[in-house]
């Protein structure tokens, strides 16, 4: 039922029509989420809670940018999760207001529980559109893969979206959603670019 509401989601952004003017984005901001719903799937069962997160791009040259994000959850049963996401990235401009952005880097992951904790590092790859559907609207959407494997989670391909806001050239606010077999984070964003 999820992955149905969270497809046509994704179907209704993309049949937005896109603002015909041109868009130059920008790769140099931090945000911040509160997420008052996050699940993880552990032990073949899913536990409930609620988390944040905080992420950093800071672009190099007009294509390339590098990233930070660290995402921390608290669930249920006394289960903390902590992933940490180091890495870089590209934009290239598929349309006067549309990029396609790929990621790449190192994440890690880490649970806790009780006196248990389990952790693991891999890499991160993704894959999205950025588009502006309105003058101050804009939105993401797109894959990302993670091999970091804790407890009996595996590697995991995630469904990523966001929306935003812009009040003006430095401040946005909006929302987002990360969908996977084993994770789910949705929450609200407010972002700082500089």
């Amino acid at each position: 039922m999820r992955l149905r509401t969270l497809g046509a989601a994704a179907a209704l952004a993309l049949a937005l029509p896109v603002a015909g003017q041109a868009t130059d984005f920008n790769y140099s901001f931090i945000d911040a989420a509160l997420a008052p719903h996050a699940e993880i799937e552990a032990q073949n069962q899913d536990i409930d809670g609620k988390g944040f997160q905080v992420r950093g791009s800071l672009a190099v040259n007009p294509n390339l940018f590098v990233i930070a994000q660290l995402q921390g959850l608290d669930l249920d049963y006394g289960v903390d999760a902590t992933r940490l996401m180091v890495g870089g990235g590209g934009h290239w401009p598929i349309a006067n207001n549309v990029d396609f952005v790929g990621t790449i880097g190192v994440s890690q992951l880490n649970v806790d529980y009780g006196r248990n904790d389990d952790d693991d590092t891999g890499i991160f790859l993704g894959a999205k559109v950025r588009a502006s559907v309105a003058p101050r609207v804009e939105i993401e959407g797109g894959v990302e893969y993670s091999s970091a494997e804790v407890g009996n989670s595996g590697n995991d391909v995630y469904l990523i979206g966001e929306g935003r806001y812009n009040f003006n050239e430095r401040f946005s606010v909006g929302g987002l959603i990360n969908y996977g077999s084993d994770t789910e984070l949705v929450g609200v964003t407010a972002r700082l670019s500089f």
